[in-house]
């Protein structure tokens, strides 16, 4: 009986302990817009969301935001980028210049992260933006690799559609600025450190924590158990006789 409870609150220990493992690796971040900005395939109004990681890929990173209000939901693809400058804090980086005077977020910073995660735009917003900012655009062309919209491909479609990076070029003398394409390279970024570090991925506390308190039950478990034996009736611990 006493072996049967001291397994039972191992187990108790061993269930927690896997739950607590289980538990998402990049919790939901709360965030509040206060004017209206645009995000890959969706646009959000002035309100409270909140942006987690679903999935970690070797080349690209899957987020998602979800209004407050249960309104709008919005998964898209984001890539680490350790050439953008870092914020204070955890929030969002927005492109400088917007091709239609609505805010395009460029990216996300989380808290412990060694670079911000930048946001991957379906190809005619990430052309936009690229005519209007001198930098490069990561970009899917769903429409080109047979489906039919970004904003309601699936996590599987996401991970296997071919990035790409737009800039804008200026061909030749007198002759009007083009988009140039060209498939992005993972090696451009500062990939692997950046998933690692997404925020509280990493971190031991927790298995501390779970072993200390197992360890404290155990412990206790043992102790009633001895205490129970020195105080159990003589008539118990009768020696045979002969």
């Amino acid at each position: 009986m006493r072996l049967k409870t001291f397994v039972s609150l191992m187990s108790v220990c061993l269930v927690n302990a896997v739950v607590w493992a289980a538990s998402p690796a990049a919790p939901s971040t709360d965030f509040t817009l206060s004017s209206t900005s645009h995000i890959p395939g969706a646009t959000l109004q002035p309100g409270t969301y909140s942006i987690h990681v679903v999935n970690r890929l070797s080349d690209r990173i899957i987020l998602k935001v979800d209004a407050a209000n249960g309104a709008q939901h919005s998964t898209f693809i984001g890539i680490p980028n350790n050439k953008i400058e870092k914020p204070a804090s955890s929030g969002p980086v927005k492109w400088a210049n917007s091709p239609d005077g609505t805010p395009y977020i460029k990216g996300w910073y989380f808290n412990g992260s060694p670079s911000v995660v930048e946001f991957v735009y379906p190809k005619d917003d990430a052309v936009a933006i690229a005519k209007s900012n001198p930098a490069k655009v990561p970009a899917v062309d769903p429409a080109s690799e047979g489906k039919v919209t970004d904003n309601t491909l699936s996590q599987d479609d996401m991970q296997l559609l071919t990035l790409w990076v737009l800039s804008l070029e200026q061909v030749g003398p007198g002759e009007a600025p083009s988009i140039k394409a060209a498939r992005y390279e993972m090696a451009s970024v500062s990939q692997k450190p950046a998933i690692k570090a997404l925020p509280h991925t990493a971190s031991w506390l927790p298995w501390v924590w779970v072993v200390a308190l197992c360890s404290l039950i155990a412990a206790t478990a043992l102790r009633l158990i001895a205490s129970k034996n020195r105080t159990s009736p003589a008539s118990e611990r009768q020696p045979l006789r002969e």
